[in-house]
């Protein structure tokens, strides 16, 4: 398994944060995700294809300090456990079921979350629509 932690401190109250959580923003970066609560505003873990994850919140100062997890499934080449020659006879593995999730993509998907977590998403007070 590939492990990738981000976190940050974010100038929001938990429960705005919580409330965005459970709306489904980490279904917006990362894919189609399976969610639930293990602790009740505080922590939710989350699931997707090949990869997996929690969400938790703690107070923190002035805000709130968000830390995201995601471990992804490795697909690891079937190798033939008789040696030289039981390697050559052998027939090549099976392609993978499902693709590996790319790590890199996976950190920069939950870097963006974070970024769209702390933005203001209010309109300006004095904006016409």
């Amino acid at each position: 398994m590939t492990d990738i932690e981000v976190s940050r401190t974010l100038v929001k109250s938990p429960p705005e944060l919580w409330t965005e959580l459970e709306g489904g923003v980490i279904g917006e970066a990362i894919g189609e995700v399976r969610t639930r609560t293990t602790e009740p505003d505080r922590a939710l873990a989350w699931e997707a294809e090949g990869v997996r994850g929690t969400a938790v919140l703690e107070p923190s100062g002035w805000g709130t300090k968000v830390t995201l997890t995601a471990e992804i499934e490795r697909i690891e080449a079937q190798v033939a456990r008789g040696g030289l020659w039981a390697r050559w006879r052998a027939a090549p593995p099976p392609p993978p079921a499902k693709p590996q999730r790319d790590p890199v993509e996976v950190e920069r998907s939950l870097e963006v979350l974070l970024d769209d977590l702390g933005s203001a998403h209010r309109k300006k007070p004095f904006a016409r629509d």
